[in-house]
């Protein structure tokens, strides 16, 4: 079984990058101590404040499909429908080398 990796980015308003940021950094403690989760990382854009980009590896898409049903991200999925101004943007990953 291989691991699946996950970029997914959200995107504000610089007025309401602070508060994406804080829902954001909501996520990694809880998410970093589920089963499967191999590494989950949060970066801000240098050049755009409210663009956010998180990127994630996990043992398999079920360990994934399990973190998208968690209180902790449905709870952020609910905060960022309210906060974002574009869609978010989620890629999943095999590598392939």
């Amino acid at each position: 079984m291989s691991t699946i990796n996950v970029v997914a980015i959200a995107e504000t308003s610089s007025e309401r990058a602070e508060e994406l940021k804080e829902v954001c950094l909501g996520l990694i403690e809880p998410t970093r101590k589920e089963e499967g989760c191999i590494s989950y990382d949060l970066y801000q854009d240098v050049t755009n404040p409210g663009k956010f980009t998180f990127i994630e590896n996990w043992q398999s898409k079920e360990h994934l499909d399990a973190h998208l049903n968690t209180p902790h991200f449905l709870s952020a999925a609910n905060a960022f429908g309210k906060i974002v101004t574009k869609e978010l943007s989620v890629i999943l990953l095999n590598k392939l080398t």
